[in-house]
Formats: C-alpha cells, sequence, structure tokens
C-alpha cells in the first residue's frame, strides 16, 4: 500500500504492516479508537510481544481511549499533521494513560 488509505479502515486494517518493530518491542497496550466525522467506526490496537493487531468494536479495558474525526486521524498518521500539536489545540482527545498516546507516535512508519 504505497498510497495513502482512502477511508478509516484502510487505515486501521494497514496499520500492523508498518509497524516498527524495534518501537514495540516489549509493549503490551491496546489502544481504543472512537472515531467520528464524515468515516466513523469504532477501532482497537493491540500491541503485543512484537505484534500490532486491529479490531473493529470496542476494546473491554484500553490503556487509552482517543476520540477524533476521521480526517484529522488520517493526517496524523499519514504525516501530513504533528499528533502532539493536534491533541494540544483540540483537534482530538484523549483520555486514559497519555503515556501510551506519546510512545504510540514512533509505533508506525506510515507512508504519507
Amino acid at each position: 500500500m504505497a498510497q495513502r488509505p482512502s477511508t478509516t479502515r484502510e487505515l486501521f486494517m494497514a496499520m500492523p504492516q508498518f509497524a516498527n518493530q524495534d518501537a514495540i518491542e516489549g509493549v503490551n497496550k491496546i489502544v481504543q479508537f472512537d472515531v467520528t466525522g464524515d468515516d466513523p467506526g469504532q477501532y482497537y490496537l493491540t500491541v503485543y510481544e512484537g505484534q500490532v493487531m486491529v479490531n473493529e468494536g470496542v476494546a473491554e479495558n484500553p490503556d487509552v481511549t482517543v476520540t477524533t474525526p476521521a480526517d484529522v486521524w488520517m493526517n496524523i498518521a499519514t504525516g501530513q499533521e504533528n499528533g502532539a500539536v493536534a491533541f494540544m489545540t483540540g483537534k482530538f482527545k484523549a483520555t486514559g494513560n497519555l503515556g501510551v498516546l506519546m510512545s504510540m507516535q514512533n509505533w508506525f512508519n506510515m507512508p504519507g
């Protein structure tokens, strides 16, 4: 997938293939995404034992929950927008362990 995903679902389902193995080594976290806007959905990433799994739906006990408009997360994931700046300026919200959110920016090498 060299091109930008066209839907939120495509984006999330592609994430495992862009995992940064060095960054996720030893990580055991669940990140819930509640996507709003034009392309809504609920997805959760499970990072465990150097693997990334993506599921649709709601995780039981996520470490952090991200609530974001679809277009904002697409721009962050593809490097067109800085995730930390987007968070600090209120473009998306997160609850739970914000340290997980901060480290997550290194977990993937998505194409721009």
